[in-house]
């Protein structure tokens, strides 16, 4: 793949002349790097991140987030909770949608009704099920009445896939038109009498693969490239991309191997604490060459402030050394009482940093006795590379991703914990309850910690409303904007 990038260079640069350092912020072109780029769907299910990017900027929900990542109006323009926590109230603004009918509160209440039971169906099912209705009240107000509190749920409805559509259209705060390839979208403004029109500011949307996606910005082509990952990281330095122009985020989610396969030796919680004790974290991310980037021994955070006092897991205590000699002479009594291992198949996505990160993974595993092969997401595996951001500042979130719900390899009880505790009222019994589904799933070992998500971005010097934040998302509304 280095070598397709660097061919494409020269086939470009030989049609190409030049390219400029200088941004236009009127004009700010946008690349989002899909490993396999589909034409742009917002109503998609899930959304791929470009249509998600698309969705964000023109069908916002009651609320957004800002460009460093904050909760902020949307159609609604202030909220309050209820003292219990069971009850959210948004007082809307007096708003249009695109096709210019006026956003009415009971449109908004049965649109997102019907928007939140058709993503109870996803990832979000169990968190969704917390909302007991949406309902209208008088004037511009709509109410969110819950079975329990849901103390994140504003983080939820800023997600792009809580953007409301009406008969197709949306409420902005951009408009979109196809452009070819691409899509070109304009800020809603009003004029001097406050009616609805639109800017003069364009911001154009493509999508692509990595190698594809850096070329282009390395020729002048783009001025921000959205969707980077650990996979796609070492184009980068194929492209001589500088390291001023490269900006990380530091967000928080999973980013490890996850079990998959049940058969006999992955079953045996001590062969899977051996495999986890076998990588060299630290030696791993080196060869990225990446500061950014942080191992981690625990599925959530230890900096998230809501996070029961766990003990980290005991594997991760001993030295290096000492950890290894303990995962051989675990194989070693495996292999004696039931003989050789097959190597086991770990699904990684494409790209060149996923052939590092197994290069390292197979040296790692072959000092305690394992063998391992790296096989493509649809083809079947043993082992599976998680790599996801979080979408919620609580544990809850963590433990969803790894609950029965979804994983082959999953722990029923810590389930039922964590049900408890969405039940509850109590915010200390939420806290204590969480710490011990997390302790019971950490002790199964299904899902082996690695690092923090590797999120990256490139944007060109002189582009205005780009800043890194916590959830790595960066909105297309305030691109070219200066925030002051």
């Amino acid at each position: 793949m280095i070598r397709s990038l660097s061919i494409l260079l020269l086939l470009l640069s030989a049609t190409l002349a030049g390219c400029s350092e200088g941004v236009d912020n009127e004009r700010v072109r946008v690349d989002v790097i899909e490993s396999r780029p589909r034409p742009l769907n917002i109503s998609a299910s899930p959304l791929p991140l470009a249509s998600a990017y698309l969705r964000a900027a023109t069908a916002q929900g009651l609320v957004t987030f800002d460009e460093k990542g904050r909760v902020a109006p949307g159609l609604a323009n202030r909220w309050i909770v209820t003292d219990d926590g069971m009850s959210y109230i948004f007082r809307l603004n007096k708003g249009r949608w695109n096709d210019g009918r006026e956003v009415e509160s009971r449109e908004v209440a049965r649109l997102l009704t019907a928007r939140i039971r058709e993503l109870r169906k996803g990832r979000l099912g169990s968190e969704l099920g917390v909302i007991d209705r949406v309902v209208a009240m008088t004037g511009q107000v709509v109410e969110i009445r819950l079975n329990a509190p849901m103390p994140y749920l504003l983080e939820l409805l800023a997600l792009p896939e809580f953007g409301l559509l009406s008969k197709g259209a949306g409420s902005g705060p951009m408009q979109a038109k196809k452009f070819g390839q691409a899509m070109q979208l304009r800020r809603n403004e009003t004029d001097d009498e406050g009616a609805q029109v639109l800017g003069n500011a364009i911001v154009t949307l493509r999508r692509g693969e990595a190698s594809t996606v850096i070329a282009r910005y390395a020729l002048g082509q783009s001025d921000l490239v959205e969707g980077g990952r650990f996979e796609s990281f070492p184009l980068l330095d194929a492209a001589k991309i500088r390291a001023d122009q490269i900006q990380f985020d530091a967000v928080p989610g999973l980013f490890g191997l996850h079990i998959v396969n049940n058969a006999p030796f992955l079953s045996d919680t001590a062969n899977r604490t051996a495999i986890a004790m076998a990588i060299d974290r630290p030696k791993l991310l080196t060869a990225f060459d990446i500061v950014a980037w942080q191992e981690t021994v625990t599925l959530v955070p230890e900096s998230l402030p809501n996070r029961a006092d766990i003990q980290r897991p005991a594997w991760s205590t001993p030295s290096m050394e000492e950890r290894r000699t303990m995962a051989r002479d675990t194989i070693a009594k495996w292999k004696n009482a039931n003989g050789a291992i097959r190597p086991l198949r770990v699904a990684l996505p494409r790209g060149y940093g996923s052939r590092i990160f197994f290069a390292r993974l197979r040296a790692d595993l072959a000092t305690i006795g394992i063998d391992v092969e790296r096989v493509t997401m649809d083809r079947p595996h043993d082992l599976l590379l998680i790599d996801r951001t979080a979408q919620q500042s609580s544990p809850i979130w963590y433990l969803d991703q790894l609950s029965c719900k979804f994983a082959p390899l999953c722990s029923a009880r810590a389930d039922e914990i964590v049900a408890k505790a969405r039940r509850t009222s109590d915010s200390a019994l939420r806290a204590q309850l969480l710490g011990e589904a997390e302790a019971e799933l950490q002790a199964s070992v299904a899902f082996i910690p690695i690092a923090n998500p590797l999120r990256w971005s490139l944007v060109r010097p002189g582009l205005l409303g780009h800043f890194a934040n916590g959830r790595g998302w960066h909105l297309l509304q305030y691109l070219g904007r200066d925030p002051t």
